[in-house]
């Protein structure tokens, strides 16, 4: 049995779906106190053109749930949100908001270009929360608003199919764990940090994040591909890598980083190039370029204030040191540089060879 509402509702208490066997439909707006559905309600629909719940809301359907049919229509929770434990699809059609308070989903598809937005104007609250999501071809932009610290945005799961993913506005830590394969990602000054560490992720556009604090790339062992190139020396913090970060045939740009873990930069010919890169006794560092265009590797400052263990660049065309190379006086560590044409310039090789191998290669 369905429950349809097809009039405006208004002055509303409470909203609660206690028990709909089949769908409830509101086609008009909705203005109420808290929304709530429990699991013995099947699937929900809210399709009116502006919708505003003035309570911390909660659905849990077993079945699909639906916010808006047009990308002009606003649902704003300004108690917040929880969809985490609906059962079945969450389809977003438009934009959903709240008023410093927390949005809470679990897996999202998306019907139309959407903008998920906290408007947070206190500290460590007004998250934004998300697992898998289905992009459907469409774009996603992230917002918690800018210097509120500690609003942050999670995002726990698969990210597929979504044409451009902005992260706008930041105030805290955008953490971005799953595998996330965008065709477009923005991250601009007015975030703060970001994890982007989920194993597989793939960027085809060119990728220059400019935010004003740190950046993590990567997981150990991990692999991420930045088809179009990536850029980090506009980061304004800490930049840090790990696993391997890959290009094709495109100029792969590195201002400081600091290594976590073994890292191995490779681009199919573009162009490598780092500014300084420190790390620990146990990280290696392997840069590759070669088979493409220009195979070129620039290489900064390695080591010094934290010496790496082993460091290995090969270049089809050439490979040029602007700054000194510095590994640890540990078991194994090596240099080797391989290519056509090799520069140290002024540069000093050290690999602090007091008890281990210490070996320097020109191949």
């Amino acid at each position: 049995a369905d429950v349809t509402a097809s009039g405006a509702i208004s002055g509303l208490g409470n909203l609660i779906l206690a028990d709909v066997g089949g769908t409830a439909t509101f086609s008009n707006n909705v203005a109420a106190a808290a929304l709530s559905a429990a699991n013995t309600v099947a699937n929900i629909i809210f399709t009116g053109s502006t919708n505003t719940f003035s309570a911390a809301s909660t659905l849990a359907n077993d079945g699909t749930l639906t916010f808006g049919d047009a990308t002009g229509d606003s649902f704003t929770f300004n108690g917040g949100l929880t969809t985490s434990s609906v059962a079945g699809t969450v389809t977003l059609n438009t934009s959903i908001s709240s008023s410093d308070d927390n949005l809470i989903f679990g897996a999202i598809t998306l019907g139309n270009n959407v903008t998920i937005d906290t408007n947070s104007t206190t500290t460590n609250r007004a998250d934004i929360t998300l697992a898998a999501i289905t992009g459907g071809s469409n774009a996603l932009t992230l917002t918690t608003e800018n210097n509120v610290t500690g609003s942050d945005v999670t995002a726990s799961g698969a990210i597929a199919g979504v044409t451009t993913l902005t992260l706008a506005s930041v105030g805290g830590t955008a953490t971005l764990s799953g595998d996330v394969d965008v065709t477009t990602l923005a991250v601009d000054n007015t975030v703060l940090n970001v994890a982007f560490t989920g194993n597989g992720s793939s960027v085809a556009n060119s990728f220059t994040p400019a935010n004003d604090g740190t950046f993590i790339f990567g997981a150990s062992g991990g692999t991420q591909t930045y088809n179009g190139g990536l850029n980090t020396a506009s980061v304004g913090s800490t930049v840090t890598l790990n696993g391997s970060l890959v290009t094709s045939d495109d100029a792969l740009t590195l201002g400081a980083a600091t290594l976590a873990s073994d890292v191995t930069l490779t681009s199919a010919g573009g162009a490598i190039s780092t500014g300084a890169i420190t790390g620990t006794s146990t990280d290696d560092l392997i840069v590759t370029s070669s088979g493409g265009s220009t195979n070129t590797i620039s290489l900064g400052a390695i080591g010094g204030s934290g010496n790496v263990h082993n460091v290995s660049a090969t270049a089809g065309t050439s490979i040029t040191l602007t700054g000194n190379v510095t590994t640890a006086n540990a078991s194994g560590n090596t240099v080797s540089l391989t290519a056509p044409s090799i520069n140290i310039g002024n540069a000093t090789i050290d690999t602090n060879n007091t008890n281990h191998d210490g070996n320097v290669s020109f191949i």
